[in-house]
């Protein structure tokens, strides 16, 4: 690792998740496959930097470290549902380089003209909270990059608002994967 990566849990390479302050590992570790997870401390591995390998980026998937930096490259469980680009994974639901905790989320799906009648969703794009598979979109780019006819993903996080739009005769899927994603807020609500 390097200053590069955010300060967090990894795994270490010895299969150990330690704290990475940002710049360097610390002696603090917990070890995942202990029945009751304790922290502990020893010294800290003497390398500055972690091998290039796939680490668990504590979103609930392993990310490709390069050796210098983290890639876009990423992994899942294989129990992971996926549709229009939007992935639910266990505890996590992720759109491109963001993810964020299932719970809390409410997804749905619907029509470009009903959410651009929707108040609170144009709203979000005001509050810069809007993202859909391009990146942010702005006020002023919302009516262009919303098409009335189509059918919309919608997922509402308690940070952002993802919208993509459903692949032409998905929409009995897409209502299937909301439905997932509102058991699986509901299932992580309180844990």
């Amino acid at each position: 690792m390097t200053a590069h990566a955010d300060p967090g849990w990894y795994d270490d390479g010895t299969g150990k998740q330690r704290w990475w302050d940002g710049t360097r590992w610390t002696e603090e570790y917990i070890d995942l496959r202990e029945p009751d997870v304790e922290l502990h401390r020893d010294a800290a591995p003497t390398a500055g930097a972690a091998a290039a390998g796939w680490y668990d980026d504590q979103r609930g998937r392993l990310r490709w470290w390069d050796g210098r930096q983290w890639t876009t490259a990423v992994r899942y469980s294989g129990e992971e549902q996926e549709l229009a680009g939007v992935v639910i994974d266990g505890r996590w639901v992720h759109f491109g380089e963001s993810s964020q905790p299932v719970a809390g989320a409410e997804a749905s799906v619907e029509t470009g003209d009903a959410l651009l009648r929707r108040p609170t969703f144009t709203r979000s794009a005001v509050e810069r909270r809007l993202i859909g598979p391009l990146g942010p979109i702005t006020p002023r780019a919302l009516n262009r990059l919303i098409q009335r006819p189509l059918v919309y993903l919608v997922v509402a996080g308690t940070q952002q608002v993802w919208v993509t739009a459903v692949p032409q005769g998905q929409d009995a899927a897409a209502r299937r994967f909301a439905g997932w994603v509102n058991t699986s807020a509901e299932h992580y609500r309180y844990r």
